[in-house]
């Protein structure tokens, strides 16, 4: 199950994502906003998920 988490979180980044796209560019009228929030919470949820998924030996578990 431990293996299965990380694609797990990555697909609820994607909708979420999008919609907080669709919430910063309706309150802040900057679509450029919008999107670098957007790649931002993906960046975010690669990184914890590196962080806490990645073990020390480079092996599966």
């Amino acid at each position: 199950m431990k293996q299965k988490i990380p694609g797990i979180l990555f697909l609820l980044a994607m909708p979420l994502s999008v919609l907080l796209y669709i919430k910063v560019e309706a309150l802040s009228g900057s679509e450029i906003l919008g999107l670098l929030s957007a790649v931002a919470l993906y960046v975010v949820v690669a990184l914890v998920i590196a962080f806490l998924f990645n073990n020390k030996d480079g092996r599966r578990p």
